[in-house]
């Protein structure tokens, strides 16, 4: 009975150790640089389907934060 208990353990943690680094996201090395080239709707078009979320994303948040105008109601 303890070993069953042991050996069942023990499979289950190899199992959860093998699957603990399967993820599907891109690494970065395999996105393209952002540019104004690359953001192109037809450009992003080209890439898998697993990049084209994670650079489209990229794409849209690029650029420098600029605040409003001062309102003076």
């Amino acid at each position: 009975m303890q070993a069953t208990k042991t050996l069942i353990l023990t499979g289950a943690a190899l199992v959860a150790a093998l699957l603990a680094g399967c993820d599907n996201k891109p690494a970065a090395q395999d996105l393209p640089e952002v540019n104004d080239e690359n953001c192109r709707p037809e450009n992003i078009a080209k890439l898998d389907k697993g990049v084209q979320q994670a650079f489209s994303s990229q794409c849209l948040r690029r650029g420098a934060f600029k605040p409003s105008e001062q309102k003076t109601w």
